[in-house]
């Protein structure tokens, strides 16, 4: 059923996906599918959830193939690209349509993108402990990973129109732009062209 559903949301989209389409295309009946999920929005949710953790564990794996910090993350965004590639009706159902049913589901759009960002934000802080990283820099990991998984997203957009490159290439873009700004961070180096200036709390 999950199946079905996550290829009908994914090439659709919340509002046009018809739930008789996913039950015809799962071969249940449209009663016994809302017995399962209580509703479309339900049934969407639960393809969250899935895509989610699929990624999530693709991201751990690919962590923990790796000892220095800095191949740990080039593996995580291997892995992270690959899964865009690989699994895009997944990727389509976390990047795609998340708000569209409502305040749940736009709710747990922002739960899976502060899941996979805490995944990276750990890679982040491991990355600035084995650099010696002062309190300052090691918090900053927390926001750095947000603000890579939305780049990686944006990136992620760029490919499907530039489908030639291939995900090293894609994954090196990013590593370049995380940890080309990141490594000077790491070592006290912050950008300095407005002293004084504080981040807002």
């Amino acid at each position: 059923m999950l199946a079905v559903a996550q290829r009908v949301f994914a090439e659709r989209g919340f509002r046009a996906a018809s739930v008789d389409a996913i039950a015809e295309g799962a071969e249940i009946s449209k009663p016994m599918l809302y017995a399962y999920f209580g509703s479309k929005e339900g049934l969407y949710r639960a393809c969250m959830q899935r895509s989610r953790t699929a990624l999530v564990e693709a991201l751990d794996t690919a962590a923990t193939s790796a000892t220095e910090p800095d191949k740990r993350l080039w593996a995580g965004l291997v892995a992270f690209f690959g899964f865009v590639e690989d699994e895009p009706e997944a990727w389509a159902i976390l990047a795609g349509e998340a708000g569209a049913g409502g305040g749940a589901l736009a709710a747990d759009g922002a739960e899976a993108r502060r899941q996979i960002a805490a995944t990276v934000s750990g890679l982040l802080r491991d990355a600035a402990a084995a650099e010696g990283a002062d309190d300052a820099a090691l918090a900053a990991t927390e926001p750095l990973g947000l603000a890579l998984v939305g780049a990686a997203e944006s990136l992620s957009r760029w490919w499907q129109e530039h489908p030639d490159q291939p995900r090293e290439a894609v994954a090196r873009l990013a590593m370049n732009f995380a940890w080309m700004g990141f490594g000077h961070l790491v070592r006290g180096e912050g950008w300095t062209g407005l002293e004084g200036a504080e981040l807002s709390r």
